[in-house]
């Protein structure tokens, strides 16, 4: 009698959905480390969607709605997922507990729905903007440290971030125009949402379960490399250009640049220069970062050899790879970037007769 009371609606049998895959997806990457609080953040919407079922099926209908508290917990656990992936600064258990205090102090107040989940929705603004800082400064510094920093770009997060971002801010416009809309277009985008968060959360599982090469070097970069004023640049941009012409001229000669994966460190081994003096001078002389310089010298190479010729049953890709270039895309990219024209173009238009 009590099941046959119960109306079940297509958004309900969703949110077991959600809430079945997210667990397995917890149990599937909890022994990854540098992915635990992605796990953390899975078994959180595991329990926020069987939560959803109880009240929204009336099964829990005689206790207290404590779901709309759940929202100020999101900013949180992703914000602290992208810093783990980005290996910041590990925050002490205190700090990381603080950060939940404000879902704590709603849980009495959750009678008031609208206003706890605009109050959960603002401060998911908040966190994504905090981890889209933190994801530009992972890029900086992976981009002025490795050669190979375009594999090692976190666009799968920020496309991820983005598309709930988006969803939060219209989220929150729906709340506030709650009033004038109807129950049918209230309950088709209810269903929307919840549809939305479990793509985005089946994407990053299947990301993170191809195991991305991530780059772990953004604080001892950061710390090694001092801002400049605009007097200093100007000051010093003679000196810059000179040991620029210098560093590159031994990247010429021993064909550094072909190293696929050659990294900072390995010019200041083969030059006796410390990282420091080689970032300065390749980003105020050249006005590259390390990542733009080093593909740079790559592409040149490569223009080189299509004016001389491409030896017959050699493929254009082999020769970019010779060049030091270890993907399609990348050197499809930066060859467009810097030519202003595919290679294929490239080739087909300094083709010898």
């Amino acid at each position: 009698m009590f099941l046959q009371s119960i109306e079940i609606l297509p958004v309900n049998i969703l949110q077991v959905i959600f809430s079945t895959v997210t667990i397995l997806g917890a149990f599937l990457i909890w022994n990854l480390k540098i992915y635990r609080n992605l796990a953390i953040f899975f078994i959180y919407q595991s329990v926020l969607m069987l939560l959803n079922f109880l009240e929204e099926t009336q099964i829990t209908s005689s206790t207290h709605l404590i779901t709309p508290a759940f929202t100020l917990v999101v900013g949180p656990l992703l914000y602290f997922f992208v810093r783990s992936l980005v290996n910041d600064t590990a925050l002490p258990l205190s700090k990381k507990c603080a950060h939940f205090i404000p879902m704590l102090l709603a849980l009495p107040f959750t009678n008031f729905t609208q206003v706890v989940i605009a109050l959960g929705t603002v401060s998911q603004i908040l966190y994504l903007a905090a981890s889209f800082r933190l994801l530009s400064r992972y890029h900086l510094a992976s981009m002025g440290v490795r050669s190979d920093a375009y594999s090692m770009k976190l666009t799968w997060i920020i496309r991820a971030l983005s598309v709930f971002a988006v969803i939060v801010i219209i989220d929150l416009i729906r709340l506030n125009m709650q009033k004038h809309t109807s129950g049918d277009l209230k309950a088709a985008w209810y269903f929307i949402n919840v549809l939305v968060f479990f793509c985005i959360s089946l994407y990053l599982l299947l990301k993170v379960l191809k195991n991305p090469q991530l780059f772990d070097g953004m604080l001892p970069y950061e710390q090694s490399v001092q801002p400049t004023t605009p007097e200093d640049k100007q000051q010093d941009l003679p000196t810059a250009k000179a040991l620029c012409q210098n560093i590159e001229s031994i990247i010429l000669q021993k064909e550094l640049f072909k190293q696929q994966r050659i990294t900072v460190t390995d010019i200041a081994n083969e030059t006796g220069l410390t990282v420091k003096n080689i970032s300065w001078a390749i980003n105020l002389g050249a006005n590259q970062n390390f990542c733009e310089y080093i593909n740079a010298l790559r592409v040149k190479d490569m223009k080189e050899k299509i004016i001389a010729g491409i030896p017959k049953g050699q493929k254009l890709l082999d020769l970019a790879f010779e060049s030091g270039f270890n993907s399609k895309s990348t050197f499809n990219t930066v060859f467009k970037r810097e030519v202003g024209m595919t290679p294929t173009q490239f080739l087909q238009k300094n083709r010898p007769e």
